[in-house]
C-alpha cells in the first residue's frame, strides 16, 4: 500500500521532503479511517442484535427504527455540514467527529453495566453518533485531493476505498468469531459480548483521533493581499448557493438523484434485510450475521483491488452507472438460495459491484469540481447516501411484516438494477471521464 500511496510524484513538488510528507499523511488518514471503520462495522452489525436481546423478541419495527437513527442525521443535517467542512479546518472537522462519537458511544457499556440501559436509548445513541459523524466523510473525501497531490486520483481513492473494505471484514468477522457459541463451549451469546464490542468501537474512535492529529500539511506561503477581501457570506448563503449549484448542474443533478434512489432500494436490505434473513430465515445467531458481512467486505475489497488496476480504462462515468445495475443485479438470486454457504457466495459476488459505484463517484467529483465546494458536494453525496439509507431502513423494517428477507432481496435488486439502465439516459453523466 505504501508505494502506491508514494507514486508518481508530482514534479511540481517545491522540495525534497513533499514525496515522503504525502505517503506520512496518506497512510495516517489510512489507518485512521481503518480503525474507526472496524468500529462502525462492530456497531452496524452489533446494533440490531442487542435492541432484540434488550426487548427479548424479534422485534422488525425497532430494529429498522434504530438502524434508521444511523442514518437520519445525514439527511437532515448532512447539506449544512457541507459548509461547516468548507468554511473551517477539513482536519479539525474530523478530530472533534471521532472526538465525539468515542463519547457517545463509551455511553453504552457504561449505562449497560450500571444496569440502567434500555432498548430505546440505542436509537438515541446511534443518532448523536451519526450527527457527528456528518461532517467527517465529506472532510476526508474533500481533504485527499490536497494530501495526494501529485498522484492518480483513481488509484488513491481505491486504496482508501480498501480501509473500508477491511475494516467491514474485520469488524463483521469479530463479531462473528466471538458471538460464535461452538468457538466458546456451546453456550448462545448474551448481550455482554455485544457490548464489550461496542466498548472497543468507542476506542477505535480515539485511536483515529490520535492519526488524525499527527497529520502534517506544508505551511502555505504567505501572499499579500492586493485589494481588501470581501467579507465572506453566511453559512446559510453558502448552503442556499450550493443546493442551487447542484440543481443546476444535471451532471451532478443526476449522480444525486440515481445514488439516492439506487440506496433506497440497496441498502435496507443490506443493514435489515440480512439480519433476518440469518435469523428468521436460516434460522442462525449473530456469529453468522458478521461472516455474512465479513464475505460482503471481502467482495467489496477485490473488487477494489481490480478497480484499482483496470478502472483508469474506464469512463468513471460508466463505472457508476455499470454498478448500479451489476449493485442490483446481484440481488436478484437471493429469491431462490437455500443454504447459508448459498448465501455467502451471492453477498461476495455482491460486494465486488460496490467499487464500481463509491470509487467512480468520489473520482468523478474529485477531478470535475473545484477543492473549495468539495466538502459542500460530498455532504450532498452523503445524504444521498446515508439519507436514503435512513428511510430505506424504516421502510424494510415495515415491509418484513409482510413479506420475507427473500422477497425483499429480490424486489429491492431488481429495482436497483433499474437505475442502472435508467443512467444510461443521462447523457453528460454516463460520458463524464
Amino acid at each position: 500500500m505504501s508505494q502506491e500511496l508514494a507514486e508518481p510524484v508530482s514534479v511540481s513538488a517545491p522540495d525534497a521532503t513533499r514525496p515522503a510528507l504525502r505517503r506520512r499523511n496518506l497512510l495516517l488518514l489510512w489507518l485512521a479511517q481503518f480503525v474507526s471503520g472496524t468500529g462502525d462495522s462492530v456497531f452496524s452489525t452489533c446494533i440490531g442484535f442487542l435492541v432484540i436481546f434488550l426487548i427479548g423478541r424479534d422485534a422488525g419495527v425497532e430494529v429498522g427504527l434504530t438502524r434508521m437513527m444511523d442514518a437520519l442525521p445525514f439527511l437532515i443535517f448532512g447539506a449544512y455540514a457541507g459548509v461547516l467542512v468548507d468554511r473551517f479546518s477539513r482536519r479539525g472537522m474530523m478530530l472533534i467527529s471521532d472526538a465525539v462519537r468515542a463519547l457517545v458511544i463509551g455511553l453504552v457499556p457504561l449505562l449497560y453495566f450500571a444496569g440502567v440501559l434500555a432498548w430505546w436509548m440505542l436509537p438515541l445513541v446511534a443518532f448523536m453518533s451519526y450527527l457527528f459523524a456528518t461532517v467527517f466523510n465529506p472532510a476526508r473525501d474533500a481533504l485527499i485531493p490536497d494530501l495526494a497531490e501529485g498522484a492518480q486520483l483513481l488509484r488513491v481513492n481505491s486504496i482508501f476505498q480498501t480501509s473500508q473494505q477491511l475494516a467491514v471484514i474485520l469488524g463483521a468477522g469479530l463479531v462473528g468469531l466471538i458471538l460464535w457459541p461452538e468457538l466458546w463451549g456451546g453456550e448462545q451469546p448474551g448481550p455482554t459480548g455485544l457490548v464489550w464490542l461496542l466498548a472497543a468501537d468507542a476506542v477505535s474512535f480515539a485511536f483515529s483521533f490520535v492519526c488524525i492529529l499527527l497529520i502534517r500539511s506544508r505551511a502555505p506561503q504567505a501572499v499579500k493581499p492586493t485589494s481588501a477581501v470581501p467579507p465572506r457570506p453566511s453559512s446559510m448563503f453558502e448552503l442556499r448557493e450550493s443546493l442551487a449549484n447542484a440543481w443546476k448542474d444535471t451532471r451532478l443533478r443526476a449522480l444525486l438523484f440515481l445514488t439516492a434512489v439506487d440506496n433506497f432500494f440497496i441498502m435496507g436490505p443490506a443493514i435489515v434485510g440480512g439480519m433476518f434473513l440469518i435469523k428468521s430465515h436460516l434460522k442462525l445467531e449473530t456469529w453468522a450475521y458478521g461472516v455474512f458481512e465479513a464475505c460482503l467486505g471481502l467482495g467489496w475489497f477485490v473488487g477494489t483491488l481490480l478497480i484499482s488496476r483496470f478502472g483508469s480504462r474506464i469512463k468513471t462515468g460508466k463505472l457508476v452507472i455499470a454498478g448500479m445495475f451489476l449493485d442490483g443485479i446481484t440481488y436478484v438470486p437471493f429469491l431462490w438460495l437455500q443454504t447459508f454457504e448459498q448465501f455467502l457466495i451471492a453477498i461476495f459476488l455482491h460486494g465486488l459491484t460496490i467499487p464500481l459505484i463509491t470509487v467512480g463517484r468520489t473520482t468523478l467529483i474529485q477531478r470535475h469540481y473545484p477543492r473549495q465546494r468539495l466538502g459542500r458536494i460530498f455532504a450532498l453525496v452523503t445524504i444521498t447516501v446515508q439519507g436514503f439509507t435512513a428511510l430505506s431502513a424504516l421502510a424494510t423494517g415495515l415491509a418484513l411484516g409482510w413479506i420475507g428477507p427473500r422477497e425483499l432481496f429480490f424486489i429491492g435488486g431488481a429495482c436497483g438494477a433499474v437505475c442502472g439502465v435508467v443512467g444510461l439516459t443521462f447523457v453528460r453523466l454516463r460520458g463524464t471521464d
